[in-house]
């Protein structure tokens, strides 16, 4: 009895013991005699690679600046490159977090020139100062007053310009606003003081103190709970302001001079202040805003 077997040609029957199909010619020999296929590392090692790392190459480039545009450069290429890695530790988030703070004071600032009274610093407070925001009064473009429309603006401006309830982590601040006694030497107050001797900013870049014997003043206060989350540990964030509540006028003023005071008062949203607890000093979280503003957009 003769036993067949599948031609591999053409699929028809051919003698188990031979080597040539009598339907397609198909050479079984030559089959047998072939070397094997190449292993996938044997492909790899001869060529394969460079379809992964040609493409890799390209890559890298393009996945590093996106992922520096998120965590910005750090003081050395050793931290840039850590950051670009794995995180930068959420400096981005508490960047945001004390511009953020400043924004409120500033639009707090406004609110009371033009209303001549204290904001509500209870319910919906950052939207009852929404429309004070910096980015509404003097332009979202920096250092110009255009496009004085928050809606017009890119993301990373909105999310370092708007008045917003929420940290940079995108969690709720503590807010809490003290009207001062007009009646009282207000440097005699022990909390008034200790905030003198530590020192207030004008600015991000100037230090001054404010002049109490003029009208009536509001201490701010803000509190974010820092990357934990927790409230009252050492990573927290606080602020410490000192705002002036309306705008004094005086009998016999030249009334151009009084209005233009009071048009660059409500422009700056001037504020007396002090950031406490981030790792960064105020000329850096400056001058790192002003980079993300101008790399992520």
């Amino acid at each position: 009895m003769v036993e067949f077997m599948k031609c591999g040609g053409c699929g028809g029957d051919m003698a188990r013991e031979a080597t040539i199909c009598p339907h397609c010619g198909w050479d079984l020999s030559a089959v047998l005699s072939a070397p094997p296929p190449p292993t996938v590392m044997q492909r790899f090692r001869e060529g394969g690679w460079r379809y992964f790392v040609y493409p890799l190459l390209i890559a890298l480039p393009i996945l590093g600046f996106m992922r520096l545009r998120a965590t910005g450069p750090g003081p050395d290429l050793v931290t840039t490159l850590r950051w670009m890695a794995v995180g930068d530790g959420g400096r981005a988030a508490e960047l945001e977090t004390i511009h953020r703070m400043h924004e409120i004071g500033a639009a707090a600032s406004r609110f009371m020139i033009r209303e001549n009274e204290m904001p509500p610093f209870g319910g919906d407070w950052a939207g009852v100062l929404a429309s004070s925001s910096t980015a509404r009064v003097r332009g979202w473009i920096p250092l110009v007053f255009m496009g004085a429309d928050t809606a017009m603006s890119p993301a990373s401006v909105r999310d370092m310009y708007e008045v917003r309830a929420t940290d940079g982590w995108n969690r709720p601040y503590r807010a809490t606003a003290t009207p001062l006694p007009r009646d009282l030497d207000l440097t005699t107050v022990p909390q008034v003081a200790a905030d003198l001797d530590a020192g207030l900013h004008a600015t991000f870049f100037t230090i001054d103190r404010p002049n109490f014997g003029e009208g009536q003043w509001m201490r701010l206060e803000l509190e974010s709970a820092g990357r934990d989350g927790v409230f009252d540990t050492a990573d927290d964030l606080y602020m410490v302001s000192y705002i002036q509540v309306g705008h004094v006028f005086r009998l016999l003023y030249n009334p151009d001079e009084v209005q233009q005071q009071i048009e660059r008062a409500y422009t700056i949203g001037r504020q007396y202040f002090r950031i406490d607890g981030s790792s960064y000093d105020l000329i850096d979280a400056r001058l790192l805003a002003e980079y993300r503003l101008t790399s992520l957009h």
